[in-house]
């Protein structure tokens, strides 16, 4: 089932989790500071899309935006970063994204920014998300691009006006904005 646009740009524009934060400092997330393997945490519901400091006991991380942007469909200007990843994106092929982490690096976690879609929800939610990756290399579903893995949102998981009726449901992906990949020495 598609979704109107402006009701996905809508929540894009949406702050989904305000954390405070001083200036300088980093909020905890015990979910960020565990060491954990590039298998745990898949479809970790991490809120909005917003860069993450660390994930998985990691700090260096790449991003690859995919090559069009999920709310208009116009194409993504962004450029990605490859200094311990390598990325491929085809927008035609499944996978789409596909990540090997260069010589001398080791693939701690990965997070998506994701479209979700649940049928019994108003609309598609964006939404940042923990992914699946190989300890050298991952790709997003491949074969027959289905994608197997679910988001759960927790109850009160959102906790701002107006989401309350994506909290405590489970959503498919059904498209990718970004990828980004954390790794260690």
């Amino acid at each position: 089932m598609s979704r109107p646009a402006p009701a996905l740009a809508l929540l894009a524009a949406a702050a989904l989790i305000a954390v405070p934060v001083a200036a300088g400092k980093v909020a905890k997330n015990p979910e960020n500071d565990k060491t954990l393997g590039p298998t745990k945490n898949v479809g970790y519901f991490l809120g909005n899309p917003t860069p993450t400091y660390q994930w998985h006991g990691c700090t260096k991380s790449d991003t690859q935006p995919g090559p069009r942007n999920l709310v208009d469909g116009s194409p993504n200007t962004e450029k990605g970063s490859s200094r311990y990843v390598r990325f491929t994106v085809d927008p035609k092929a499944k996978p789409q994204f596909s990540w090997k982490a260069k010589p001398g690096w080791k693939i701690c976690g990965v997070q998506v920014a994701v479209q979700l879609t649940n049928p019994n929800v108003s609309s598609d939610l964006l939404a940042e998300a923990g992914y699946t990756s190989g300890a050298s290399a991952g790709a997003t579903a491949g074969g027959d691009g289905r994608e197997t893995i679910k988001v759960t949102i927790p109850a009160k998981g959102i906790r701002a006006q107006g989401f309350e009726e994506f909290e405590g449901k489970t959503f498919s992906i059904i498209g990718f904005q970004a990828v980004t990949v954390f790794v260690k020495r």
